[in-house]
């Protein structure tokens, strides 16, 4: 019987991936790393007699040992993270102890052999106008929450070197869909629109994002995982969809769902004052490994988060 850990497992992206893990893996022990953060009520809609959760902050080493010592995983996908990025610029000190120190408490922790499947980002690459390759894409953060995911890629390179863990690195593009914890594009105009608005107020309107399904994202993990992993190099795999679209597509598709005409209108408050214009990927690599796309459009994913914006208040 398999024993899969989840860190940040009651968050966005990894409440999903729980999910899928408990069907996809009947017969596994499903364990959930998180200091809960993100909010217990998150708990109410998962079906935690399918797993084990073990409330745990990462930041802390000697916790942190006393859950692997008891979980002792064949899988860990590491999940926990702060990635809000105005966040992360305001406090750097606490993206650096989450993201890096405790990435590095984790694979100090692991049981030796443990495949190790570190949730990056897209955010290591330097700005570019093309479609970002793995290998030859220039690796050059321009903000907080990149350079500390680079530092987690880089403990993760330095543990598989040594033969401790397998090193699986995904490269996540920009996540959407339902459940979202942080106020990124898609829950800032939903929650204005719910609010009643014609008027749409946001940040930096030129970025074009490569935005992918939550579901999707769950599903990419764990496929990557299953393919990679075990060989003498790590492995270092993008997951996006390989389109881009621009903020304006994303207010009309929320718009075109919910039956509304709404007008833009740029807020100084909400603008960025590092923001890249462009970030799509390469998914020639995730093709080639896993044989799998991703299959849910941009326009399916914000007709279910709008349907389902109450709901996610709760949660």
């Amino acid at each position: 019987m398999s024993r899969i850990a989840v860190t940040g497992g009651v968050g966005y992206v990894g409440r999903e991936l729980v999910r899928q893990l408990i069907q996809a893996e009947p017969d596994a022990s499903i364990h959930v790393i998180d200091n809960l953060e993100s909010g217990e009520r998150r708990l109410e809609s998962m079906a935690d007699d399918r797993f084990t959760l073990h409330r745990v902050d990462i930041r802390d080493r000697a916790a942190v040992r006393d859950a692997m010592a008891v979980i002792r995983p064949d899988v860990i996908y590491h999940l926990a993270a702060v990635h809000f990025i105005p966040f992360c610029e305001a406090d750097p000190g606490d993206a650096v102890s989450r993201n890096v120190a405790g990435t590095a408490n984790l694979l100090d922790a692991c049981p030796p052999g443990t495949q190790f499947v570190l949730a990056s980002t897209a955010a290591v690459y330097a700005p570019e106008d093309r479609a970002h390759v793995e290998d030859s894409s220039v690796i050059a953060p321009m903000d907080v929450y990149g350079w500390t995911k680079l530092h987690a890629e880089q403990f993760v390179r330095y543990y598989h070197d040594a033969a401790k863990v397998n090193g699986v690195i995904v490269r996540l593009f920009n996540v959407v869909g339902s459940g979202e914890t942080n106020p990124h594009l898609a829950p800032a105009i939903i929650e204005q629109l719910d609010g009643g608005a014609a008027t749409v107020k946001l940040g930096n309107l030129h970025p074009f994002r490569d935005y992918l399904d939550v579901n999707d994202a769950a599903e990419g993990f764990r496929r990557i995982a299953a393919a990679g992993g075990r060989g003498r190099d790590v492995i270092v795999c993008n997951l996006g969809t390989g389109r881009k679209h621009a903020v304006r597509d994303m207010v009309e598709l929320i718009a075109e769902a919910a039956g509304r005409e709404l007008v833009i209108e740029q807020e100084p408050s909400r603008v960025r004052a590092v923001d890249r214009p462009t970030l799509w990927a390469s998914t020639d690599r995730l093709q080639e490994l896993t044989g799998w796309r991703p299959q849910i459009t941009l326009a399916q994913s914000m007709a279910k988060a709008w349907a389902t914006r109450k709901d996610d208040r709760l949660a």
